[in-house]
């Protein structure tokens, strides 16, 4: 599975609203979410198994590579995302899934990326099943690492979250001009949503979006609370 390979799967499973949108821009849009390195280097090494989960064109693939951290996979449902990432980085395991879940065994991997996701994930329980998958391939001591958008205050954003908040039923939820749901988040739902990992790490910052307008953000890292033997996890440095 960690070898250099593309491995794309049937297009039908596939979330079709959002692959259409994806696919259409994966030459175009680019991503600013940092990477935060200091982390990496309290909590991992250079023989952490890392899940670029959402991995897009590879940008933060290709700076975990930059960092030393070449055990790496990146999954993604755009197959055009993920062939430009293999014209950028032709070496790293690609991997084409659903949306929903997680081609991989459970506790197969030491650290999972989320960066950007969430915020393409409008529904509660669509966000919730994916952190149970998250927790069902990271091994006793796993770590997630979480890049997404805050709540924002501003005019145009307080004008879509009212404007849509009837009919998505969460407030944050909107749609952007060219047709994608898209959801910002409170740091109350973040809490509730990581509440099975233990807080490590999370920090405010303001973002870049892929649009260009500026955004509230934050990262959060969390470390896997309950392991099979009912002990409170180590870091992935102690357990690799």
């Amino acid at each position: 599975m960690f070898g250099g390979t593309l491995s794309p799967m049937d297009p039908s499973q596939i979330i079709p609203a959002q692959v259409r949108y994806w696919d259409s821009l994966a030459d175009e849009k680019h991503f600013c979410h940092p990477l935060n390195t200091t982390w990496l280097m309290r909590y991992a090494d250079s023989k952490t198994r890392i899940l670029d989960l959402g991995c897009g064109y590879g940008r933060t693939l290709f700076e975990l590579q930059r960092g030393g951290y070449t055990n790496t996979i990146g999954i993604d449902f755009s197959l055009r995302m993920l062939k430009r990432c293999r014209c950028q980085i032709p070496d790293v395991s690609l991997v084409q899934n659903d949306g929903r879940s997680i081609p991989l065994q459970e506790y197969s991997v030491d650290l999972v990326l989320l960066f950007a996701v969430l915020t393409c994930i409008p529904h509660d329980e669509d966000q919730r099943n994916l952190l149970r998958e998250i927790g069902r391939v990271l091994r006793p001591g796993g770590l997630v690492y979480i890049s997404d958008l805050l709540l924002n205050h501003d005019l145009r954003n307080l004008e879509r979250y009212n404007r849509y908040a009837g009919q998505y039923g969460t407030y944050g939820v909107f749609k952007l001009p060219e047709g994608l749901v898209v959801r910002h988040h409170t740091k109350e739902w973040i809490e509730e949503l990581t509440s099975s990992f233990g807080r490590l790490e999370f920090e405010d910052f303001e973002v870049t979006t892929m649009n260009g307008n500026k955004s509230a953000a934050f990262q959060y890292l969390g470390g896997s609370v309950q392991l099979r033997d009912g002990q409170r996890s180590k870091p992935v440095r102690d357990v690799c």
